[in-house]
């Protein structure tokens, strides 16, 4: 399980959505994200999310993104591709294929991949920020509530802190996918069918 620190913003507090929901939403895009080595890091892991409004996510969007309006949600990934990697491979030790993925001991080769000789560091997998505004309206206009609205948009920050992007049709396609399997498991209807 991930430790989800969670900031909630004055316009989330009556929306329905708070930590459990969050953290359900987070458990449910680890389970489909295709990194079955985070099931074994021995320390713990965490993402911090925000429940923010429209002004903080477009002065960021602007900051990092040069796109000066708000969003939904963005995410800000700490894990680069070689340390995503560690974790969507576990039967890769030291570079080469093990003949089974290994226990004890050996299954501390991820550490050593991720994080050099600091075996109890806590591993950060990054930060999500929500924009109420925005995500308001568009719950709206799919005629539905931002809670549920909210889940989605938390899986698909965490699917993106955890590799996954939608830059070309393929990835897109692929990404979708991962998150109708997430919000399924967590009995929610898929947000792109007609």
């Amino acid at each position: 399980m991930i430790d989800v620190e969670l900031d909630i913003g004055l316009d989330w507090r009556n929306s329905g959505f708070g930590q459990v929901e969050v953290e359900k939403a987070v458990d449910a895009a680890v389970k489909f994200a295709g990194l079955p080595g985070l099931s074994d890091y021995p320390s713990p892991i965490e993402v911090s999310i925000k429940l923010s409004d429209n002004d903080e996510v477009h002065a960021l969007n602007r900051e990092w993104r040069d796109k000066n309006k708000p969003t939904n949600v963005l995410s800000f990934p700490t894990l680069d591709d070689d340390d995503l990697n560690s974790f969507r491979h576990p039967e890769l030790v030291s570079g080469s294929i093990a003949t089974q993925r290994p226990e004890g001991e050996a299954a501390k080769w991820t550490l050593k991949q991720v994080l050099g000789d600091e075996p109890e560091m806590e591993l950060l997998l990054g930060d999500i920020i929500l924009a109420y505004g925005v995500c308001e309206a568009e719950a709206a206009e799919k005629n539905i509530p931002i809670a549920v609205h909210a889940a989605h948009l938390v899986i698909h920050g965490m699917l993106h802190l955890l590799g996954h992007d939608h830059i070309d049709d393929d990835d897109a396609e692929a990404m979708e996918a991962l998150e109708v399997k997430a919000l399924a498991s967590i009995g929610l209807d898929n947000p792109y069918s007609e």
